[in-house]
Parts: structure tokens; sequence; C-alpha cells
């Protein structure tokens, strides 16, 4: 490709840099949208921060969801870039040449950004499993210990050459001296680019980590992240489930249209035709304890519920510790981190102390059986520790034979069902389905495997 500017070919080649940071965080960009940034960069004013980042958000995603990954992206990038790309080291530099020094062969920012250019390239190079397994000094050592680099033409030769005998000395002395510059600069650059390579990946780590960690051990910082988290994973997954309903266009094939179509070509069916299919939206119906023992994963998982409502025809969501309440009002009315609020400050949940399940489930068929039919599908989240009350068995049997499944998210290890006041196993045998799920991937997995 020809660039009429070396500032152009820095350009694309620090577009295309963020492209690969985007995939790295797991957000999908196609050739064709990388077509399409660079068609809308040509009609930008790069003065503006605002048009520039305004014109990659648009050009490059398409899924709404991927936006807060985006922003982190960019800050990362562009935001913590140091100015005129030539690391803080370059002031090392540039101090030496205001004291007069200009004589003494100082590399020039244009020589320094070449260098830097030649480091990144090296980096770019090294296989990612070396990458993973080694440390930026460990990088500078094979840096320095390269042969064809410290040969090379151009400063990045002589600063090798140069920082080959200064390498011996601490980090904290290397900035004492002018001479020690060229390992400042080489050790500096190594640095940014190792983290601009670790952006997309570090996001994603992140990420994967608050998934598979358990609820009951998530800190009040990483509670915050996963409310985020929760509204964009459950969206796409409302997103994913949507796409999979709308290419199921058609049931099975239609034998008698096909052959009375086709008597024309002989019988030979030329054009088929299908049944046309229906795709059924269940009604959901969830009853969620909100007990202090499972309160920050009923937290997560009516999150979630309120997320993917638009997948089922209906649902009502209800919440109980020892008395049960209706809910769904409170999500049409206010938005969902409100409702939460108000939900887990009401005192209208408790009566007597901690959870009561047979009295709840005795409420539910007294006050809400004409939430359950032949579509409904209930799910009961709580870790089914009564008290050593009345289970209320007879109650939730009817549960169960009023609707079409009944599946039970149960965030207690399974070892711990039936230990202590756990009536795990005596619920368990009248659901369609026990599962124990203590993170929110194992939560949104299930959801998904609803659906197929």
């Amino acid at each position: 490709m020809h660039y009429a500017t070396e500032e152009q070919r820095r350009g694309t080649l620090k577009i295309l840099e963020f492209v690969r940071i985007l995939k790295d965080a797991d957000v999908r960009v196609s050739p064709v949208e990388v077509i399409d940034v660079f068609g809308a960069l040509g009609h930008v004013d790069f003065t503006s921060r605002a048009v520039f980042k305004q014109a990659l958000s648009t050009t490059l995603i398409k899924d709404y969801t991927d936006i807060p990954i985006f922003e982190r992206c960019f800050g990362e990038f562009f935001d913590r870039r140091p100015a005129d790309e030539a690391d803080a080291s370059l002031a090392v530099f540039r101090g030496a040449q205001a004291d007069g020094a200009e004589g003494e062969g100082l590399p020039s920012g244009d020589e320094l950004r070449e260098a830097g250019d030649a480091i990144d390239a090296y980096i770019d190079g090294l296989p990612d499993e070396t990458l993973a397994t080694l440390s930026a000094r460990d990088i500078v050592n094979l840096i320095l210990d390269d042969e064809s680099l410290a040969s090379s033409s151009g400063a990045l030769g002589m600063m090798v050459m140069n920082a080959r005998s200064r390498r011996g000395r601490s980090e904290s002395d290397a900035d004492e001296e002018g001479d020690d510059a060229a390992l400042t600069f080489i050790i500096g650059r190594v640095r940014r680019r190792l983290r601009e390579r670790n952006i997309g990946r570090s996001i994603r780590a992140r990420e994967e980590y608050l998934l598979n960690k358990y609820i009951y051990q998530l800190k009040p910082a990483e509670v915050q992240e996963m409310r985020e988290l929760v509204r964009r994973f459950g969206q796409k997954l409302k997103n994913r489930i949507s796409l999979r309903k709308k290419r199921v266009k058609h049931g099975g094939l239609d034998v008698k249209r096909t052959l009375r179509s086709n008597l024309a070509h002989g019988g030979i069916p030329f054009r088929l035709y299908y049944r046309d299919k229906k795709i059924d939206r269940p009604q959901l119906v969830v009853l969620c304890d909100i007990s202090s023992s499972v309160n920050q994963y009923s937290r997560f998982m009516l999150l979630l519920t309120y997320t993917l409502q638009g997948l089922f025809s209906k649902v009502r969501t209800f919440a109980f510790i020892s008395n049960m309440v209706e809910i769904t009002p409170l999500f049409m009315e206010m938005d969902p981190e409100r409702a939460l609020n108000s939900i887990f400050t009401d005192t209208s949940f408790t009566y007597g102390f901690g959870s009561n399940y047979g009295r709840c489930f005795n409420q539910f068929i007294d006050d809400y059986s004409d939430s359950l039919g032949r579509k409904t599908t209930v799910l009961v989240l709580g870790d089914a520790r009564n008290n050593n009350q009345d289970p209320g068995m007879n109650s939730f049997i009817r549960i169960k034979e009023s609707s079409r499944n009944i599946f039970w998210l149960n965030p207690d290890r399974r070892h711990l069902w039936d230990w202590s006041d756990s009536i795990a196993g005596l619920y368990a045998a009248h659901c369609t389905e026990m599962k124990e799920v203590n993170n929110f991937l194992d939560l949104s997995e299930f959801i998904d495997r609803l659906f197929k």
C-alpha cells in the first residue's frame, strides 16, 4: 500500500492496531467495518477528539452492547498514549540537546520515532507464547542481545550498542546520566508496547474472571463492575437467542403441498414447501428468595430477568423471605437499579424469622395461582434453607402440576444440599431440574440452554 506521507502510514497502523485491541476484547469487527472506518476518517477533523472517537464508534461498533468495551479500549489506547509518541525518556534526549550536546550524535525526534517503531515491530514479531512467559526486562535483554538490531543503521543500532554497556545498572540509576537515556528509552518503549498489546486481553480476562467468580465472593468494588457486566452480557444473550429464533423460519417439510406444486415437473420436487412454524414465546414466573444468605445472588438474577423479559410473552416476578410479594410492577415503574434497591429495603417480605419456603409456596397458590398455565416456566431461585419449618410440599407439587416446567437454581454447593436446614433434595424430586448455579456464567448458560 502506498502512503502519501509518513504520518498517514503511522496513522493507518495505529487504527489497525486499535482494531486488533477491540478483537482481543471480544468485540466482533469485520473486514467491511475496517474499510468503513478508513472511508469515514477521510472526512473527519482529527483535531476534534469527540468527532474522531464518534467516527470510530459509528463504523466499528455494530452491537450497542459493545459500546462500554469500546469506551475502555479507546481510553486506554488513545488517551493514555504519551504525547508526541516518544515516551517519557524523550525528555532525557531533549534535555541533553538543550544543554548544547547537539553534536554528540544524539537522535532527533524523527529518529526516536523510527527506533520506537522498530522496537514495536520486534515485539510484535515474537510468538504470543513467548510474550506470555517473558517480563519486560527479559524482552529488553533479548533486544540488546540481538546482533541484527545492534548492527542496524540508524538510531536504534546506536542506542542498542550504548545500552549494552548500561544494562547492568538499576533502573533507578538510569536517569542520572545522559548516557543511560538509550536504555531508559528501550525499557519504556517495551513496557508501553506490552501494555498496548494487552489492553484488549486484559479487559476480556477481567470479564472472564468476574463471570466465573462465585457471586458470594465478590468484593464491593467488583459488585459494581458486575452490575454493568450483567446488563451487557444479558443483552448479548438476549440478542443471540432472538437471532437463533429468527433463523428457524419454517417447520417440517409439507409433503402434500410440495408434490402438488411440482406435478408440472413430473412430481420431481424442484421446489420445496415447508409448514409454517410458530415461534413459541413461553411465559415465565420467577420466585426469588431475597434473604440475606442469597441477597447478592438474587440481585443479579433479577437484573438478568429484567434484561431477558422481551424473550417471553409474559413475565411475572415474585420475591420472598417469609412472605410472598409480587414485584412485577416495580420493574415497569422505574429503572431496574432503583427497583432492586426498593425491593431489598422493603420490610413487607419479612414475617417471623428467616426464610419460610413452605409458607411462601402456600401463599403463592392461594393468591397467585392464576399466573400458572401450560406455557409457563417457573424459575425458583434460592438455597432451600427452610429453617426447619413446614416445606409446603402440597403447594409446591401443585405449582409443578400447573406449569410446563419448574427449574430450581440453587447457589449452594451440591454437597451442601440436604445439610443442616437445607431441604433441597425434597424439592428437587419434584423439579424438572435443580441446578447448582453459583456464578454468573453458570446462570447465563442455563438461560441459554432453556431456549434451545
